[in-house]
């Protein structure tokens, strides 16, 4: 299976789509809906966290392994807002036989960094990828 091919299974976010992607990086942008939204009219922290381990272990998935998240880090700087058009940025770091490190950026329409996170995934089981 393809990035897009499991991507397209996998992340099944209302507007979310691809941008770019390779073995190392992908990048998506989400809208955020008024689901995604805690009482304070702000996308919801689990929501962005969500987003990101998941493009995480979609990328471990491209590095050919069955992966887990083994640890995790997220800093939220500022608010995402109702309708916020979202760029999810993810970059393998190192990718090792038993472990791999992600680095997740997200940013707005306007550029700003709304959340920083980086993520230690441990490498399950080894899959041949096409």
């Amino acid at each position: 299976m393809t990035f897009d091919e499991v991507f397209n299974h996998t992340m099944e976010f209302k507007d979310c789509r691809l941008i770019s992607s390779s073995e190392k990086h992908a990048e998506i942008r989400i809208r955020v809906n008024e689901t995604d939204t805690n009482p304070y009219g702000l996308a919801h922290g689990g929501y962005l966290f969500t987003i990101c381990d998941t493009l995480c272990g979609l990328l471990g998935y491209c590095l050919g392994y069955y992966v887990v998240t083994q640890q995790a880090n997220i800093n939220y700087l500022k608010p995402a807002r109702l309708n916020d058009e979202l760029t999810i940025l993810a970059e393998v770091l190192h990718s090792g036989t038993s472990s791999d490190v992600c680095d997740v950026r997200i940013t707005n329409q306007k550029d700003e960094l709304i959340a920083k996170a980086q993520f230690t995934l441990f490498n399950t089981q080894k899959i041949d990828i096409k």
